[in-house]
């Protein structure tokens, strides 16, 4: 079973767009969550799509979907965490419901995405299906393309590593979700705290996080500037 999970929690702080969170902006006519769910149902691999968001939104987002005849029986909304690794863990106990319900005990594979990564590909979402067979999680990535300054201070270049050994992760990443949980019920409430993503844990843990190859299209709307791009390159594949 492959299940798409859709981090939706953030508030866009940094759009300056009045408290609309930046998920729910519209960009070439649709708002960017529509966008980035739209490339999850199209995926012929993803049988369900859980989408984690702040509690107060989950109606306003229910509304959106049923809108834009998206509200179906392979979409849920759940509440997320206080932070991006609890609302990870939402998704998981999500996808572990679905598989209940559905009668299935075997292991699921959770392709969890950033919602402000309306562009990812259908084969970015093939390769990390295909991928996590090979590894213990997969994690999506680009080599760099600038060279990266390491600085304790912020103040002072302390190192200057390889450029061909440095990759800028993107998203999305993909978890085997029953052998996930298990790895996070083995953690203390200190660890937990500690992680903001899945791969650092994997590779803390001495587990191997294979890497899919990115794309730069594959980029997160973070800025206004982003979303002026954004318009651009929909408008351009019109």
């Amino acid at each position: 079973m492959v299940i798409g999970g859709i981090l939706a929690g953030g508030l866009g702080t940094r759009m300056a767009n009045d408290g609309l969170p930046k998920q729910f902006l519209k960009v070439a006519g649709k708002p960017v969550i529509v966008h980035t769910l739209e490339r999850f149902l199209g995926n012929e691999y993803i049988d369900f799509v859980v989408i984690a968001m702040n509690e107060s939104w989950i109606g306003f987002c229910q509304d959106m979907l049923r809108e834009y005849g998206l509200d179906r029986d392979t979409v849920r909304i759940v509440s997320g965490g206080d932070s991006r690794f609890e609302s990870l863990l939402c998704l998981a106990r999500e996808c572990l419901n679905i598989a209940a319900e559905k009668g299935y005990d075997g292991e699921i594979a959770m392709i969890n995405h950033d919602c402000a990564r309306p562009f990812v590909s259908d084969r970015i979402l093939n390769d990390n299906i295909t991928m996590v067979n090979e590894y213990d999680m997969v994690t999506t990535s680009i080599p760099t393309i600038d060279t990266v300054l390491l600085s304790k201070d912020g103040k002072v270049s302390d190192c200057v590593p390889e450029r061909s050994t440095v990759f800028l992760d993107q998203g999305p990443q993909t978890v085997k979700v029953r052998h996930f949980m298990r790895l996070v019920e083995s953690l203390s409430e200190t660890e937990k705290a500690k992680y903001m993503e899945a791969g650092r844990l994997y590779i803390d843990k001495g587990f191997r996080v294979g890497i899919v190859e990115g794309e730069r299209e594959n980029f997160k709307l973070t800025t206004k500037f982003d979303l002026t791009l954004a318009e651009m390159m929909f408008n351009s594949n019109d």
